[in-house]
């Protein structure tokens, strides 16, 4: 059985690459926010259940002329899910990345030059509750 999850833990990954953006990480109970270097970090809180935009903190993204790539470590209540989309736009074209894997979670995005983005979440949990979340953040020229 391990070597099956092994395999597609694998498959994942590659194919998440293969779009541009992947998950560093396919364990969600062994994330440690605390050891990646964030230059950035949002503690913050929402209402479960529902989708809220600006989860990093910031209600619009702009790029500029250059490539950046965003990596990120969600921390978040053990028995929650944090459903991440990251909505892009470049030269009058969409794409999302979207990761909806259960617990803490590590995962990297990279933006093309002269992107506007936003970051979209919903949180699971008991109905009209707040949870909080730490949102650990760093950007680096690709």
């Amino acid at each position: 059985m391990k070597r099956i999850i092994s395999i597609l833990v694998a498959a994942v990954a590659l194919g998440a690459t293969l779009t541009g953006v992947s998950p560093a990480s396919a364990a969600t109970s062994a994330v440690d926010c605390s050891t990646g270097e964030y230059t950035r970090v949002l503690n913050s809180y929402m209402p479960t259940n529902l989708e809220r935009g600006a989860i990093d903190g910031r209600s619009y993204n702009i790029g500029g002329s250059l490539t950046y790539t965003f990596d990120i470590c969600l921390d978040i209540p053990d028995t929650s899910t944090f459903t991440i989309e990251v909505r892009i736009w470049n030269n009058g074209t969409q794409t999302s990345f979207v990761d909806d894997r259960p617990g803490d979670k590590i995962f990297r995005y990279t933006l093309a030059p002269n992107s506007f983005w936003q970051v979209y979440g919903t949180l699971t949990g008991p109905g009209s509750t707040y949870l909080y979340y730490t949102w650990h953040e760093k950007m680096t020229l690709s």
